[in-house]
């Protein structure tokens, strides 16, 4: 599943940048298995064709007429003459912006109050991430064209804007803006993961990330309390998400001392009023090893005392300064 949610992302960030549709067959093989994940999720909807010509499936170089023949529709090419046109020969696809949005909004945490504008045709905001004003464009090129566009996308952010776009397939300059905005490539700073994306903040390098060891080394935890290991849990390794380690690494920091909620997510760096908040599995997602794991994890690791409003991590008791 991971493989091919690589490669629906990375798919996702190409259809996101050229707008329109895209036919099927100009998909390769690896690509059909992504877009099927992308229908899956309702990232990716039919986009209705003129039928009356279709790019050949046999030399896919020229266009022919498409007629009825007699096992099916026909498509009458210049060079092959009359090859027969399978189902999805006639399929094209488009990317759904609002899901992509909708996916970086919850990446990032930002509260439903906070809405998303279009500035211009192909640049939103989408909110604000510790003071950080979110753009999306739909390539880096298009905001360079429309660079006027960007100090009506940064209002009331006191630090510089995080741009988000696919990432170019030529060489670009590390900073392509002289420090006004921090540029965050979206292949590289976010990973699709159970359905929804999850943000590798600058700083982080991408493949030094990547090469984090999963194995337990802070307890049932890795380095970077993304993985639980848990005796009782049958499907291997629990992956958590951002907002998930950084709960499970504050509490870790008190060595099993009971602290209140405010105390642990201010520590975490998070605006949710209870640890458990960022562990709730939403309706949809019931019975999804991806979301039921981090909070069996939670449920297995955290005591909670509800008369004193205090969570403690026992398994953090013992730890050595």
């Amino acid at each position: 599943m991971r493989a091919v949610n690589t490669i629906a992302w990375a798919l996702a960030c190409r259809l996101f940048e050229q707008g329109g549709s895209t036919l099927e067959p100009a998909l390769s093989d690896a690509e059909r298995q992504g877009l099927a994940r992308l229908i899956e999720l309702k990232a990716a909807k039919p986009h209705k064709l003129d039928l009356r010509f279709a790019l050949c499936p046999y030399c896919e170089l020229l266009r022919g007429p498409v007629v009825q023949g007699e096992y099916g529709l026909t498509c009458q090419c210049p060079d092959c003459g009359s090859v027969p046109l399978d189902p999805r020969d006639t399929r094209s696809w488009t990317l759904e912006p609002e899901w992509v949005i909708s996916k970086l909004r919850a990446a990032f945490e930002v509260p439903p109050q906070q809405g998303h504008v279009s500035v211009i045709s192909g640049i939103w905001r989408i909110g604000h991430h510790h003071q950080h004003p979110l753009i999306l464009a739909r390539s880096l090129d298009h905001v360079l064209r429309h660079l006027a566009s960007i100090p009506r996308a940064s209002t009331n952010g006191t630090s510089p804007p995080w741009l988000i776009t696919p990432k170019p397939l030529r060489d670009v300059d590390v900073d392509p803006f002289g420090g006004a905005l921090d540029w965050l490539p979206m292949e590289e700073r976010f990973t699709l993961y159970g359905g929804n994306l999850q943000f590798l903040a600058p700083g982080a390098t991408p493949i030094a990330t990547a090469a984090v060891s999963t194995r337990a080394v802070n307890g049932p935890f890795s380095a970077d309390f993304r993985a639980v290991h848990l005796a009782d849990w049958p499907h291997g390794q629990i992956r958590l998400s951002d907002a998930q380690a950084a709960v499970f690494k504050a509490l870790w920091h008190y060595k099993g001392k009971p602290q209140s909620a405010e105390i642990i997510m201010n520590k975490a760096g998070r605006g949710s009023t209870k640890p458990i908040d960022v562990f709730k599995v939403k309706s949809q997602n019931k019975g999804e090893v991806d979301y039921e794991g981090p909070m069996h994890a939670y449920r297995a690791l955290v005591t909670t005392d509800r008369r004193s409003g205090t969570y403690a991590m026992r398994c953090a008791a013992n730890v050595i300064a």
